[in-house]
């Protein structure tokens, strides 16, 4: 009969394999969350008046808030995917602009993600997100739009990206990390990266 103690799983092992199916669930459960938030908020800014989407980026709250609250491959996937499904259900933004943010917006989640879980805070993810996020829409101007027909400057992309949206970024840097913070300091839902139990000896 074959002995079972060099095959049983230590309890440290065990519950950090635990801790981590925890965090998947969640980050999926959030990325369904935010994804569908992502969808809606545009929806409202519209309303209030023609060019508020330009103005504000409330796409870009929710999936920013994401990147700050789970894992880089959840925020990633939801960011690159919300524009195409807004485009799509929508109408917004126009495919033209639909592509320009399935690039912008998973690099905002998926840094802002990588960065807190190299251990920087809230408002550095914050600001390592957005500045990527512009670096990457200036990279697929240059690289990517070209190859698929569509021509957009890089002084259009300036004005419409840095200033023209100057009251959106500001509330990414600071109400969207605020709002975060206050997140993970009073609900069960934990905070980014989990931190796991060491396994025992």
């Amino acid at each position: 009969m074959r002995s079972t103690e060099g095959s049983e799983e230590k309890p440290g092992a065990a519950l950090t394999q635990s801790r981590r199916r925890l965090f998947e669930a969640r980050d999926l459960a959030l990325g369904g969350l935010f994804g569908a938030v992502a969808l809606v908020l545009p929806i409202a800014f519209h309303v209030l008046g023609p060019g508020m989407g330009k103005l504000f980026l409330p796409m870009y709250y929710p999936i920013l808030a994401l990147g700050l609250l789970v894992s880089w491959e959840v925020a990633l996937m939801v960011g690159m995917l919300i524009p195409v499904l807004s485009s799509i259900l929508t109408g917004m933004p126009p495919p033209p602009m639909a592509v320009m943010m399935v690039f912008e917006l998973g690099a905002i989640g998926a840094v802002a993600s990588l960065v807190r879980c190299w251990g920087g805070g809230i408002w550095p993810a914050a600001i390592a997100a957005l500045v990527a996020a512009r670096i990457i829409g200036i990279a697929a101007i240059l690289t990517i739009l070209p190859m698929i027909g569509i021509q957009r400057g890089i002084y259009e992309y300036v004005i419409a990206g840095f200033i023209a949206s100057l009251p959106g970024e500001i509330i990414l840097l600071t109400v969207v990390p605020g709002t975060v913070y206050a997140i993970e300091k009073t609900s069960m839902i934990g905070r980014w990266p989990p931190a796991m139990p060491e396994e025992s000896e």
